[in-house]
């Protein structure tokens, strides 16, 4: 039988583990947002129109453009991925090149830490964030698995405008 001193303690621990939780849920809903609730990435001609704004060149082999300008908190815990991101994506011969976004951009590519893969044959191969969750780590990776898959040659030409975690708006 439990005596009321042991009574206070369970029922303060319970307290306090309720309002640990509720403070994580509400951190959580404060910083993780959608990347592309507008639905920006949808829009006709999307990808000549990123080339045009972006000011970029033809490449003629498979591209992996990674947009951040690393001015934000989300952009600071994504740096990591980016990094071996980076690194898997010239083992698999993907040539990488790092952009600041410009505000012509904005227009058109909501957030960022943002990846844009282009194949060697200018079509579009993924468009949006590096990954989903607050941390922004390879673990919540979508990058990876679609190189992987263009690699394997199937282009799946993949939209990722519905992602949740910590992204910064574009200005």
């Amino acid at each position: 039988m439990l005596n009321s001193n042991s009574k206070w303690v369970i029922v303060a621990t319970l307290v306090w583990v309720a309002s640990v939780v509720l403070a994580l849920v509400f951190a959580y809903s404060q910083q993780a947002s959608t990347f592309d609730p507008d639905k920006k990435l949808a829009a006709a001609n999307w990808l000549p129109t990123f080339q045009q704004s972006m000011e970029l060149g033809i490449n003629n082999v498979d591209t992996l453009y990674i947009i951040d300008e690393n001015t934000c908190v989300c952009s600071a815990r994504s740096q990591p991925h980016i990094s071996s991101l980076s690194s898997y994506a010239a083992e698999q011969g993907v040539e990488v090149i790092k952009l600041k976004p410009k505000s012509a951009v904005a227009a058109i590519l909501p957030a960022q830490p943002a990846a844009v893969l282009v194949s060697e044959n200018q079509q579009l191969v993924y468009a949006g964030p590096l990954s989903k969750g607050l941390a922004c780590s390879s673990q919540n990776g979508f990058v990876e698995l679609v190189i992987a898959n263009l690699r394997a040659g199937f282009n799946s030409q993949f939209i990722n405008s519905d992602a949740e975690g910590c992204y910064c708006e574009i200005h």
